[in-house]
């Protein structure tokens, strides 16, 4: 009898393992829902200097972010020259076509039945032009609709449906065909983002209302003068207990549970390790 109930309860483990994959990097993500998971953000997650940028704010490029664990990317997008293209504050820093990132982020989805990635922009291009790069890169599949007051689906449902790509902006001008085009400030509270020294965090709020459903919680250090990252103050910011305590606490403070963690050189430190505590 022994044995039978042994075999009836691995049985049922490998059932309900073949039934509910990893989400995201965990079982336990498939049934919460979008708004209540925590992902990995880059900030200027383009600014690499694998991909030759001066001044950087991450060292690996998209690809190798997607592959570490990263599942949220903040873009600045410029039209330069008739291209749409990511850049930091000066073209002359360096430059990437958005469509070569995205390129990269559509590969990864195609393999990775299992996991959902955001983009948040800063973008200086129409949503029409972001469509048409959606489009030209065959992302436009996979783009996820929210409506705006309703319940965010789990990340199972999103898989489900193969919509595992959400997309935000900073500019509202979106037509109303174009419903998969956020504004993210109709949706997400933010900290504040310019801070110059580990002890200058604060967790006041900036933009967007506190009682939006989704909290970005920007945890990057930039240089006063240059506005670009720091490794030494990177690996400060991203140590297990200095991020983590720092959440608890603004958790504790304000009663939001945070979802995208903003950090720069996202190597550097334990912050994946946050993520998956919390």
């Amino acid at each position: 009898m022994n044995y039978i109930l042994f075999f009836s309860s691995s049985f049922l483990c490998l059932f309900n393992a073949a039934v509910y994959s990893q989400c995201n990097g965990s079982v336990g993500n498939c049934e919460k829902k979008y708004n209540a998971v925590s992902y990995l953000t880059t900030h200027n997650a383009f600014n690499t200097d694998s991909e030759g940028f001066s001044f950087p704010n991450q060292h690996l490029g998209i690809a190798d972010q997607l592959n570490q664990g990263v599942r949220a990317f903040m873009l600045d997008v410029y039209d330069f020259w008739g291209t749409t293209t990511q850049y930091h504050g000066s073209f002359a820093l360096g430059t990437q076509a958005l469509s070569s990132d995205l390129n990269e982020i559509k590969a990864f989805l195609d393999v990775n039945s299992n996991e959902i990635v955001t983009l948040i922009l800063e973008c200086y291009v129409s949503a029409n032009e972001i469509e048409s790069e959606l489009i030209s890169t065959g992302l436009m599949p996979y783009v996820y609709t929210h409506v705006n007051g309703t319940a965010w689906p789990t990340l199972q449902e999103m898989i489900n449906l193969n919509k595992r790509l959400v997309l935000f902006s900073d500019v509202a001008d979106a037509s109303p065909t174009q419903g998969w085009y956020h504004y993210v400030w109709n949706f997400a509270v933010e900290t504040h983002y310019s801070v110059n020294n580990v002890n200058d965090f604060t967790d006041d709020y900036n933009r967007g209302d506190s009682l939006n459903d989704l909290f970005i919680f920007n945890h990057f250090v930039t240089n006063g003068v240059t506005g670009t990252g720091m490794d030494s103050e990177a690996a400060i910011a991203n140590e297990y207990n200095f991020l983590l305590n720092r959440i608890e606490l603004n958790y504790a403070l304000k009663g939001k549970f945070t979802n995208f963690i903003t950090v720069d050189f996202f190597e550097l430190g334990n912050a994946l390790d946050v993520v998956n505590s919390l």
